[in-house]
């Protein structure tokens, strides 16, 4: 036996049984519920192999719990507490259908002999039968995807009449009501496995009904579309009775055990409660996906309700042009604490508005880094940049929440600070490089600053900056150097005259050639050539 339910208004009773249960039987599951309306509601989300419920109680007693369970789920064992005062209950509800009967008060032996006695009967019924168990639970299985798939095509579509009044008799549904969202938070799904899921799944609506109070039905199902994403249905007779105040707090502890239990965050959305059910589900059930996509902004707050965020939500434009330009010069200047300042108003700000869809914040904060990252694509390879670019957006589109959001936007600048700070040295030792070899090549020519750092791309000022500090020395101080290195070699292999030599190495006047000479070696080119032996050339 994997499940036990025990259905007693008496707290200490109940209790004091599901010790005793799980004693005797430490590997199963045993459920409580305080009156068998509460039970059916549980039942209706999961099956049960015994249920032992008392016949005195409020709301529903035990011969109406018998009944309904006929129709439910006639394999479920039903045991029924008695006293010798209501015996005569005991033999009614024998004649009911249920499988036997314990004597309050409980004994540890008595509730030990019967358990045996029902582990005994199941396994008979299934040696009896095994292929009449594998068609039973076929057709149940069955009859709860058509249920479930009928449920989903009433909230999110809309059904006929007759279609309605099939799901309105098989759940008793009452005729006011709101749709509840339950949602495993997208982060939780990536590393969950099918086994992890499925328990989950069959936890959610067992834990929610078994909660729930109210004088209200709920019935929980999962949509084919979202397999992370429970949807439950709550109903009463009026309107005040669907959701009254303490519903909000049994949601949060739900949401609080669920989390607990799992170490996974759920977000729980409450949508408008609606009078004419029927026709107005689906309004109440958009209204609770949108209250739930909002807990993206209210991390906080376990339970989102639609008409909490009455006058809060603010359609946002895109008008983050002026802090593109701030982001690109705090990153090309490698300032980080005003990129981390930056941001925190940044976010702030976006908030003060109110709040905004999450659709259109994602599709703003990509745009926004979409048009920061230029400031890095010339020190990436067009793959890299690509990738770059895949993996931002990717980062900040799984973000569960806002906090997240801008941890992961953060993350983003600081790695386009680094790609600055890593590759920016590479490239200068390229452009450098590349500098001097048309130096070499052309120191001959009438260059200038202004025409190497054109070929380039590069500013004048920019490129006098990285040549001094890579160099020590300037453009112009390099160049006259290499020119009149070249001049020294031709005072010493041929004859040319020296204002041929200066026209030669790239100066166009003679008198400047004989003066940044003498102050580089000392000497004029004439007596240079003299000391160094140098024979004069004809004259």
């Amino acid at each position: 036996m994997n499940r036990i339910m025990v259905v007693d208004d008496e707290a200490i009773q109940r209790r004091v049984l599901g010790k005793m249960i799980r004693e005797f039987l430490p590997d199963c599951e045993v459920v409580e519920a305080n009156n068998g309306k509460t039970a059916l509601d549980i039942v209706r989300s999961a099956a049960f192999d015994v249920v032992i419920t008392d016949i005195k109680m409020p709301i529903m007693d035990g011969f109406g719990f018998i009944e309904h369970m006929n129709e439910l789920s006639a394999d479920t064992k039903i045991i029924i507490l008695s006293s010798y005062r209501y015996f005569e209950y005991a033999q009614r509800a024998i004649r009911l259908g249920a499988f036997d009967y314990l004597l309050k008060p409980v004994k540890e032996e008595s509730i030990g002999l019967l358990l045996e006695k029902v582990r005994e009967s199941i396994e008979k019924e299934k040696r009896i039968s095994p292929e009449q168990e594998i068609i039973n639970e076929q057709f149940n299985s069955s009859m709860n995807v058509y249920y479930e798939h009928l449920l989903g095509e009433w909230i999110q579509n809309g059904v006929s009449g007759a279609k309605f009044h099939e799901i309105q008799h098989q759940y008793s549904l009452d005729p006011c009501g709101a749709v509840i969202v339950t949602r495993i938070e997208d982060s939780a799904s990536g590393d969950m496995s099918a086994a992890s899921l499925e328990d989950i799944r069959r936890t959610m609506p067992v834990m929610l009904t078994s909660l729930l109070h109210s004088a209200g039905r709920a019935v929980s199902f999962f949509s084919s579309k979202h397999k992370m994403t429970m949807i439950s249905i709550i109903t009463a007779k009026i309107p005040s009775e669907v959701i009254p105040s303490p519903t909000i707090g049994v949601l949060e502890e739900y949401s609080q055990r669920l989390s607990a239990k799992y170490q996974m965050s759920f977000a729980i959305g409450v949508g408008n409660v609606q009078t004419d059910l029927y026709r107005e589900a689906g309004d109440s059930y958009i209204e609770a996906l949108e209250a739930v996509d909002f807990r993206y902004f209210l991390d906080s707050e376990r339970v989102i309700t639609y008409c909490g965020l009455s006058g809060r939500i603010a359609p946002m434009l895109y008008d983050f042009h002026k802090d593109e330009d701030m982001f690109k010069e705090y990153i090309r200047t490698v300032k980080t604490d005003a990129v981390l300042r930056y941001t925190d108003d940044l976010f702030c700000r976006v908030l003060e508005k109110g709040l905004p869809y999450r659709e259109q914040w994602l599709k703003s904060i990509v745009h926004l880094v979409v048009h920061i990252a230029p400031v890095v694509k010339g020190y990436l390879s067009d793959e890299a940049y690509r990738r770059t670019m895949y993996d931002a957006e990717s980062s900040l589109t799984a973000c569960v929440n806002y906090r997240d959001c801008k941890e992961q936007f953060l993350g983003i600048l600081r790695g386009f600070m680094s790609i600055l700070q890593t590759n920016r040295a590479k490239k200068h030792d390229t452009v450098i490089e590349k500098c001097i070899n048309y130096i070499d090549a052309n120191y001959m020519e009438d260059i200038s600053l202004d025409l190497v750092a054109n070929r380039l791309f590069f500013s004048p000022n920019y490129l006098s900056v990285i040549f001094k500090s890579y160099l020590g020395v300037s453009f112009t101080k390099y160049l006259s150097d290499i020119r009149l290195e070249r001049a020294v070699q031709l005072l010493g292999i041929s004859d040319m005259k020296v204002y041929e030599i200066a026209g030669k190495v790239g100066f166009k006047d003679e008198k400047y050639f004989y003066r940044v000479f003498k102050a580089k070696y000392g000497l004029t080119p004439d007596e240079y050539r003299k000391k160094n032996a140098f024979p004069s050339p004809p004259s």
